[in-house]
């Protein structure tokens, strides 16, 4: 029987060898004050702390929980499905610098995971954008001419080419190489010991009441603690009730996950190299990722916010939906059961692209926000970002994900 709720990386790293941290209590000061202690924020941590700034991490339920121990692990070099679409809302030269700004940052993301000897199973997986159809692989060569002719590096593969490497069938598709496959909650304690080690301060069950702030400085309000700051850098993926105003910039929505049980040896034979990450053209609104205990994770049916009265009915049905849309993709998999399913919540925006950056509104603050599906590679270069922020260094290119786009 699927565990119904239960997620995959949560219990594969169980409590008792997670780190623990105490509550954040009493009158404290720091450079940096990060709210919220998942992938995101421990990113930030550990950017932040290795630059030379005085930081302090808050986390209002245990770090590494929430959206990070329900998420894929897949880092990804692009921002969004489609470049045409996005240089047509945002122009080509910001279009531009997403993409490579995306494809530098996920190539950074890996380099600092080895540097830093964070042990998440981190593998390359090159992704791959098909076309399931005629009709869409034509649409998907002109988005691969659009790119090309922006100078983004992206290569086609032929049916008979991406038969050998996916195992099934399809018209054709995108290869990108720079994607990679990680254990988010290995990856966010690995990071968040590096930030330790560097000085950083990392409080648990420590929820931010609110911030305020003056001409000259921040300060961060907790029940049992205020700390003092000059920088306060917010990654708790959507606005929540600390910054209610900007709810306005973000779509919420939650999909749902799965993880079969181990593949059998005939399956295997005939399910391809396994050594990839799928999604589909158009939309990218479903994720395949082979995982190395020879599972399958799936992700995607996406849908709007369920009331928690219907949440265990809807995750019932889109177990099922998820491993009937897996089964037509492979047929030889057909009858494999689930054995984890959960729900996923996915913060984006209109455009498709985060918001990262400082807001006009908020003095002192720096967001990263509406990361989306995948927002590993958007994490570190909100990290980067913020670093060069609070220290007076920022690039124009760090305002290509920000509030005045």
């Amino acid at each position: 029987m699927p565990g119904y709720g239960a997620r995959y990386w949560a219990e594969r790293t169980p409590a008792s060898k997670r780190p623990k941290y105490p509550v954040c209590r009493g009158e404290l000061s720091a450079d940096v004050v990060v709210i919220g202690g998942g992938l995101t924020g421990a990113i930030a941590a550990c950017v932040l702390a290795r630059g030379g700034l005085d930081v302090v991490v808050v986390e209002a339920d245990h770090v590494a929980s929430g959206g990070t121990e329900s998420g894929s692990g897949v880092v990804v070099p692009q921002p969004a499905p489609s470049f045409a679409l996005t240089s047509a809302v945002l122009g080509l030269r910001d279009a531009r610098t997403a993409w490579k700004e995306t494809r530098s940052s996920a190539l950074e993301f890996a380099s600092a995971l080895r540097r830093l000897g964070i042990r998440c199973e981190a593998e390359p997986m090159p992704l791959v954008v098909t076309a399931p159809t005629r009709e869409v692989a034509v649409a998907l060569r002109k988005e691969q001419a659009a790119r090309r002719a922006a100078g983004l590096p992206t290569s086609w593969q032929t049916p008979p080419a991406l038969a050998g490497l996916i195992g099934t069938d399809t018209a054709g598709g995108l290869k990108l190489t720079e994607s990679i496959g990680i254990d988010p909650v290995r990856a966010t304690f690995g990071f968040l010991g590096a930030a330790v080690k560097a000085g950083a301060r990392i409080f648990e069950k420590s929820p931010v009441k609110r911030t305020r702030f003056t001409r000259t400085s921040a300060q961060v309000v907790l029940p049992d603690a205020t700390i003092a700051t000059r920088g306060v850098f917010v990654a708790t993926a959507r606005p929540g009730a600390v910054f209610p105003q900007l709810r306005r910039h973000v779509r919420e929505f939650e999909a749902y996950a799965v993880v079969t049980e181990p593949l059998t040896a005939s399956m295997k034979r005939e399910t391809g190299r396994r050594a990839t990450i799928l999604t589909e053209a158009p939309d990218g609104l479903h994720w395949l990722r082979w995982l190395n205990d020879d599972r399958a994770m799936f992700v995607g049916a996406p849908g709007p916010i369920v009331a928690p009265r219907l949440q265990e009915k809807v995750l019932v049905q889109r177990t099922g939906q998820l491993m009937y849309e897996l089964s037509l993709r492979y047929p030889v998999i057909s009858g494999l059961p689930a054995r984890w399913s959960w729900s996923t919540p996915v913060v984006t925006t209109t455009d498709g692209m985060p918001w990262i950056g400082p807001h006009r509104n908020h003095p002192f603050h720096f967001f990263a926000l509406a990361l989306g599906w995948h927002g590993e590679a958007f994490a570190w270069f909100a990290a980067k970002a913020a670093l060069r922020h609070f220290t007076g260094a920022g690039r124009r290119e760090d305002s290509v994900f920000g509030f005045t786009r």
